[in-house]
């Protein structure tokens, strides 16, 4: 008889799976549930790019980091603007890296008639166990994963309602993709039919990314939300790995205490409400802090680089950063663009 039921098989889900029975719990006291996802690669969204500290979570559960990273961009292109990118942001085979942490378990498709101790909710934007937000805000995106006939950049190109992306992986392949809150589904596809101009599309989806950041409380009886299911992604760059899988980590660490793990997350990713604060300031007075220290530091840490003095003031880290935050001068005011058009839905 299961204990508890993990409910979702992405990235947190599989991550917790892991690390619960890597560190000594039974697979028979694990109910993982997944109704499975109609997409050719089994995820959706089915983003690649990833930080360094992809390689020390990795490891944690003893797996290999190398056998995933199918690129490590040399170069990165904000707009018309060429940034260095190498070691700092990595692409993986993100379905691949998946189905290794679930090595071994028994995914079933819906939840079996056990009462169960514990709840965890890794359902991703459907919060299927934790429940509804009145607040919550998911951004529509599609994307497609392609071959061109050599090796591509990866890029971040505004758009006055969000921005599009394309992302290197194995050989001249690539993901190819837009997110945005007002642009219809037609012209979504024209963006990205443009950017894919001449290659081969292997396969194509769409979904949204939850923009909300984090959303309190995490635990409701006995249902503990991990992931995306408690709004762990950076609102302004979409990235929710990393932070799905610490979520898991602390989740663990933190197991009997549901408030010391709620003020572990918001130790971690508290900041995130931040960003929201510096929205609201720009949609209610039109102003913004653009050389905020303390958000540029939160970031240098969420990147896995050292927040010093010098790395602030290091014109090459900072325009590595800009990668990863996607807060460059071309495209925080299409950002907030989107958010205030999210304001108004």
């Amino acid at each position: 008889m299961p204990k508890i039921r993990i409910a979702g098989a992405g990235i947190a889900g599989g991550y917790l799976w892991r690390l619960l029975t890597t560190r000594g719990m039974a697979p028979d006291d694990i109910e993982i549930v997944d109704p499975g996802c109609k997409t050719r690669c089994g995820i959706s969204p089915c983003g690649f790019a990833i930080t360094r500290q992809f390689y020390p979570l990795c490891r944690e559960v003893g797996l290999d980091p190398q056998k995933y990273i199918v690129s490590i961009p040399g170069r990165s292109y904000q707009g018309n603007i060429r940034v260095r990118a190498k070691g700092y942001v990595l692409s993986i085979d993100k379905p691949a890296f998946i189905r290794d942490l679930l090595e071994g378990a028994h995914v079933i498709s819906n939840p079996s008639n056990e009462a169960v101790e514990r709840i965890i909710d890794a359902t991703g934007n459907a919060r299927a166990y934790i429940g509804t937000h009145s607040s919550d805000q998911l951004a529509p995106c599609i994307q497609r994963k392609v071959e061109f006939s050599q090796p591509a950049p990866i890029r971040q190109l505004p758009h006055h309602v969000g921005f599009a992306w394309v992302i290197p992986l194995e050989g001249n392949c690539a993901h190819v993709g837009i997110g945005s809150y007002t642009y219809d589904l037609e012209t979504m596809k024209g963006i990205v039919k443009e950017l894919t101009q001449g290659a081969k599309t292997i396969c194509s989806c769409q979904g949204y990314v939850r923009v909300t950041g984090p959303i309190l409380p995490l635990v409701k009886n006995n249902v503990w939300a991990i992931g995306e299911a408690g709004g762990l992604v950076d609102p302004l760059t979409g990235s929710g790995m990393v932070p799905a899988m610490v979520s898991a980590k602390l989740l663990t660490e933190h197991w009997d205490d549901a408030a010391g793990y709620e003020d572990a997350i918001m130790r971690e990713y508290g900041w995130f409400r931040k960003t929201q604060e510096i929205v609201r300031t720009l949609l209610d007075t039109n102003e913004f802090k653009i050389w905020d220290l303390g958000l540029w530091k939160k970031y240098l840490e969420f990147s896995d680089l050292n927040p010093s003095i010098s790395n602030l003031t290091n014109p090459g880290i900072v325009g590595t950063l800009m990668i990863n935050t996607g807060l460059t001068l071309l495209q925080l005011p299409r950002v907030f663009q989107l958010l205030k058009s999210m304001k108004r839905n």
